[in-house]
């Protein structure tokens, strides 16, 4: 890669990039699809989820430390050949890049609809687009960095959360367990909010300290199923599940209740703060599409962000009206969760299949 290209990352750095990886648009709404099903118990359906990503982080050490922390690109030759990684690659570019094209769909919607109305929706997209572009383009090490600050605020929004449970009835969330059947039925919605934690495969290589990246990883993600489980909850909590369940944002609803001294429309404020917190995740996608393409194709990083980033512009435009957005994205995200753990696991019994003892090679 250009030598302009830092991709070196701390294992804070790469704890805040798995967080960042799974908190995006669907934090506002996840307490309304998984009420839909799981009623009042919405909140353990969460929980139960969170063990699909941490069973992705876990398997991504695994690959990580066995084939001698190759990059994502050298594993895949090394383990499947040129033919296999080659398609391999594309399926996964296209993974990335559908993540970030539904993102920056919902994302340009809801700035629209909650704090810039008057601006189209396609200066929006291509104002956010740039950005993401600019974070992402000098490489992994810019992005981890940004992760990371960002990453302080999601824990004070925890806390913020949790202390909201002040306005709540116990009633609301009772029964608890009272129905197993219907926390299955909940469980699709739950694990589709952790999609995105496959881009670990991607960034866990480029860890500086590689002593234990499990650790990172794990810690990363027991945030967002805490962040989750603690804002369904509360939702739950305090506007009941039937509410929860029809509201388009119930948990902005909620936060919209905080009372704050000199502020007069606190929503906003959060919704400002929120849209930074929802931010980050597209330049992560950014950087593992544009990785992936770079290596299969023998383009350089920076102009692969820019090809990646000119074609989503344009895909944006049809996913814009939510319910097309939502119609979309709701088929075809089951797909990509099981693609993420599919490879992970067949990578995984390869590698132990093989008892192969890998070299050091130099990363680019």
């Amino acid at each position: 890669m250009n030598k302009e290209i830092n991709n070196k990352i701390t294992g804070n750095q790469y704890m805040a990039i798995v967080q960042s990886s799974m908190i995006a648009i669907g934090i506002l709404t996840l307490a309304r699809a998984a009420t839909k099903h799981a009623y009042q118990d919405a909140w353990i359906a969460v929980i139960i989820g969170g063990v699909y990503p941490i069973i992705v982080v876990v398997l991504a050490s695994f690959i990580d430390k066995k084939m001698n922390h190759y990059n994502f690109w050298q594993i895949n030759n090394e383990i499947y050949g040129k033919f296999l990684s080659y398609i391999i690659i594309i399926i996964f570019i296209a993974v990335f890049s559908f993540s970030q094209l539904s993102i920056i769909s919902a994302y340009t919607n809801l700035i629209h609809g909650l704090l810039v109305p008057f601006a189209p929706t396609y200066v929006i997209s291509i104002i956010v687009m740039l950005l993401t572009l600019y974070t992402a383009i000098n490489g992994l090490n810019i992005v981890g960095r940004l992760c990371e600050i960002v990453f302080y605020l999601v824990i004070i929004f925890i806390f913020v959360t949790l202390s909201l449970a002040s306005q709540g009835n116990i009633t609301n969330v009772k029964p608890f367990f009272s129905s197993f059947k219907n926390i299955l039925s909940a469980l699709p919605d739950t694990i589709y909010s952790y999609a995105g934690v496959e881009l670990s495969y991607v960034a866990i290589s480029f860890i500086t300290n590689t002593k234990n990246t499990s650790k990172p990883g794990i810690y990363g993600v027991l945030t967002v199923i805490v962040s989750y489980t603690a804002n369904v909850f509360i939702t739950i909590f305090c506007l009941g599940w039937e509410i929860a369940s029809k509201h388009l944002y119930p948990s902005l609803y909620v936060a919209a209740s905080v009372e704050i001294p000199l502020i007069e429309n606190v929503r906003t404020i959060i919704m400002l703060i929120w849209s930074f917190v929802i931010f980050r995740i597209l330049p992560c996608e950014l950087f593992a599409s544009s990785f992936c393409l770079s290596k299969a194709t023998n383009i350089s990083y920076k102009k692969s962000c820019i090809i990646i980033t000119a074609l989503l512009i344009l895909l944006s435009f049809f996913l814009s009206p939510e319910p097309n957005r939502a119609n979309v994205v709701d088929k075809i995200t089951p797909y990509l969760a099981i693609v993420g753990l599919a490879w992970g696991i067949i990578t995984s019994i390869i590698i132990l299949l093989k008892k192969k003892d890998y070299k050091e090679e130099l990363k680019s």
